[in-house]
């Protein structure tokens, strides 16, 4: 049963990874299609924290998901899905590299033609001869913890090409032994109530 276990593990970690190798694939030639539609950016990053506030009430660990939102609702046009991926797999690093719990931080905010998400947790940083790294293809900073958990080593590799798909950016900044910050930002128009009256 043991070796079992075990064999279906990696046979789940092999899947997940033929499958992000293809969506990569995709992207490089060209062929994934975007399903943009108009979203309030406020609503969908809520609707993704509730999910995970259920995930972390029933972990061991102690997370908090804190969360400061700009009052103003902030409409984008995105991918729905695609942009929910790459919040996802943040918000799992968040969690995966914060072995001892603590605060996970959520901060929505505009500029004057961008909106910017941030996430930051408290846990185990990233040393700063990998920051410039951490979004290539199979690298990861903490192989031993990464293989442990499934990790295929293209969940920012992706999230970066989502994001250059839609005109914008995803980066770090990070403390090693402090904790993590990635950032994501997307092309933003202010949304005008009166254009529709």
């Amino acid at each position: 049963p043991e070796f079992i276990h075990v064999t279906l593990g990696e046979t789940d970690r092999m899947i997940r990874m033929i499958n992000d190798l293809l969506n990569l694939s995709r992207m490089d030639s060209g062929a994934q299609q975007m399903d943009l539609e108009l979203v309030n950016f406020n609503e969908l990053v809520d609707y993704i924290l509730d999910r995970f506030d259920m995930m972390v009430n029933n972990q061991e660990k102690n997370y908090r998901i804190v969360r400061e939102f700009t009052e103003r609702d902030l409409w984008v046009e995105i991918d729905t899905d695609k942009i929910m991926q790459v919040i996802d797999n943040i918000m799992n690093n968040a969690i995966k590299y914060s072995p001892d719990g603590g605060k996970i931080e959520v901060h929505l905010m505009e500029t004057h033609n961008n909106v910017v998400l941030s996430i930051s947790d408290e846990g185990l940083g990233i040393p700063k001869k990998d920051l410039e790294k951490v979004f290539e293809r199979f690298y990861r900073v903490d192989k031993a913890r990464a293989r442990q958990q499934g990790g295929t080593g293209l969940g920012l590799a992706i999230s970066k090409e989502v994001m250059k798909a839609h005109q914008g950016q995803i980066w770090v900044e990070s403390v090693e032994g402090k904790g993590s910050t990635f950032y994501i930002s997307l092309p933003y128009e202010p949304y005008e109530e009166d254009i529709w009256e």
